[in-house]
């Protein structure tokens, strides 16, 4: 029987600078549908906040939140692609069965990872608090804090491409997906580092606003994440080209 052909997962390295050129993609992205852009952000948000307001339905949109994810990576694939998009493009992912299994395992990964962080995190703001109450700094509480941000940036690298991954380049092997996240997040650390700092200043802008900005902003951001997903993840390269890792 012949064995199931599984694509080569090939990572690029790229220069700090690209995320300045992911951001500037980004822009002219989302001028080409703002407001189908602006309006699966405030859905995906409001569904969001319905979903924690009981258990049933929190464990059923922690499910859904790949699919989403999915969905308006899509959406940003169609308008490269020339194609007129609408709002129920968010829901796309949904319909294709093909990658139902992995997503919701992404999910679930994710979900049974966080779920000691959270704790953890809980815990230390308590233990922090009570310090603060009481005017007694423990030593322990710095290393604490420095063990909850490795955690956070440990999951958050694991998981940052997991879901382009499994649904644009078809991996349904849940352990090469995060370990090839991961290896694409360690090995751009200075463009992503750079991304993340000028994620910061453009939400910081938003502050005179009062922070409605964010309603253009955040959308941005996600296109310009995605882009970089194109860049750090290719199937065809050329074979004199520096900085190439298959997985």
């Amino acid at each position: 029987m012949e064995k199931p052909f599984q694509i080569k997962l090939i990572i690029r390295r790229v220069v700090a600078t690209s995320a300045i050129a992911w951001l500037k993609q980004a822009w002219e992205i989302f001028k080409q549908a703002p407001f189908v852009f602006v309006q699966m952000i405030l859905l995906t948000l409001v569904l969001t906040f319905l979903a924690t307001l009981h258990p049933i339905t929190l464990v059923l949109g922690v499910l859904a939140s790949p699919f989403f994810t999915a969905g308006f990576y899509n959406a940003i694939v169609g308008v490269q692609q020339k194609q007129t998009i609408s709002i129920d493009w968010l829901f796309k992912a949904f319909k294709e069965s093909a990658c139902r299994r992995i997503l919701m395992l992404i999910a679930s990964a994710n979900f049974f990872i966080s779920v000691p962080l959270v704790h953890f995190r809980e815990q230390l703001f308590i233990t922090m608090t009570q310090a603060a109450e009481t005017g007694v700094q423990d030593p322990a509480i710095t290393w604490q804090l420095l063990l909850l941000m490795l955690g956070t940036l440990l999951i958050s690298m694991l998981f940052a491409y997991a879901v382009a991954i499994a649904y644009f380049l078809k991996e349904q092997r849940i352990s090469l997906i995060l370990q090839a996240s991961f290896l694409a997040c360690w090995r751009n650390m200075s463009a992503l580092g750079l991304f993340g700092l000028l994620s910061l200043g453009l939400i910081v802008l938003t502050i005179p606003t009062m922070l409605l900005g964010l309603i253009v902003v955040v959308p941005i951001l996600h296109i310009a994440f995605f882009l970089s997903f194109n860049e750090l993840f290719a199937l065809q390269v050329n074979a004199r080209q520096d900085g190439i890792l298959e997985v």
